[in-house]
């Protein structure tokens, strides 16, 4: 068996660790910004503190809550799917659901789709996730074409030219509609500005269910580690098991989508650094890569909102520089060599 995909476990202070490291990061992301936030000022009554208030409760708690969101989707779908597919190397991005949500939202913003729930949802959100859902919508029906030990692979390989093709069509829809191309690069490079309630709103409702479905994932997954026939054998539905996973990853891919735009990586490098640190059994790496991924994710949207304090960094951004040579040292190394 793989014993870097087998049940392994780990003390409790490393957990606690891992827990206090989501505190400081939901801490700094309420109190660190453009707008210094005291603590001080939560509880006076002072007239003079009343617009930390406001700026704390209307903009960055629903913006924390969003980026802690978005940060467990992402590393939680890039869990399940790399103990599914056995690959290190697997993340949301490779199955081409973002960039299904991609040309889903630059179709709403040029081609002027009408807000939905009564205006409070923008098109571009609701693009994104109807892109992000048909996109995963139809992945999961070309993994059923197929089965066998190459169903995996040919799988990812399936994504991927569909990301391709998908990315393919963003670029020509820009191309003729220019005046769109400002706006819709900024959304592509994922970021949490200008994002509240109404967001939060929208995607509660999926994203709870993306959670539950990740985590009803986590259970069995372990017995994928010696490969699909020894998983068979031990009574997983292998099939089935593949369905739900996709349905799963391409559900909290949609809502991550519509939370915080195009954002690369935190699927990635989260799970990675679990799975090292904490073991590869996948009823703690799941949980724990969704915990890890929100202290990532807030941890990115801090420092995009203050290195350039007033100017802003999209979140998008400051995980590719984090992300890039973690996934070019990741390929060459002997974990990426030999599950790759």
């Amino acid at each position: 068996m793989n014993t870097r995909y087998g049940s392994n476990s780990t003390g409790l202070i490393p957990i606690a660790v891992l827990f206090l490291l989501l505190a400081a990061a939901l801490f700094c992301s309420l109190f660190f910004g453009a707008e210094h936030i005291s603590i001080h000022a939560l509880f006076s009554s002072d007239e003079n503190d009343s617009f930390s208030k406001i700026i704390l409760l209307n903009i960055r708690l629903p913006r924390t809550i969003l980026a802690a969101v978005t940060g467990i989707l992402l590393a939680g779908a890039g869990a399940v799917f790399q103990l599914f597919f056995r690959n290190p190397l697997a993340e949301p991005g490779i199955m081409g659901i973002s960039s299904g949500a991609t040309l889903g939202a630059v179709a709403a913003g040029c081609f002027g789709f009408a807000p939905v729930l009564a205006g409070t949802v923008s098109p571009v959100n609701t693009g994104a996730f109807a892109g992000a859902v048909v996109s995963g919508l139809i992945v999961t029906l070309l993994a059923g074409k197929r089965t066998g030990p190459s169903s995996a692979v040919a799988l990812l390989l399936c994504g991927t030219a569909l990301g391709t093709l998908y990315s393919s069509l963003t670029s020509i829809m820009l191309l003729l509609r220019e005046k769109e191309l400002h706006a819709m690069y900024i959304w592509m490079l994922g970021s949490f500005s200008g994002r509240g309630w109404r967001e939060l709103a929208f995607i509660a409702v999926p994203g709870s269910l993306a959670l539950i479905l990740l985590i009803a994932c986590s259970v069995p997954l372990d017995l994928l580690s010696g490969g699909e026939k020894t998983a068979a054998s031990l009574g997983v539905e292998v099939k089935k098991m593949r369905l739900l996973v996709l349905a799963a990853g391409s559900l909290a891919c949609s809502a991550a989508v519509c939370a915080g735009g195009t954002i690369g990586f935190a699927g990635l490098i989260a799970p990675h650094i679990v799975r090292h640190i904490y073991g590869a059994g996948s009823r703690k790496l799941v949980p724990l890569s969704m915990t890890a991924g929100a202290v990532l994710m807030l941890a990115a949207d801090t420092i995009a909102r203050t290195a350039a304090a007033p100017a802003e960094i999209p979140v998008g951004i400051i995980l590719a520089l984090l992300g890039a040579p973690f996934f070019i040292s990741l390929i060459f190394s002997d974990q990426g060599l030999r599950n790759g």
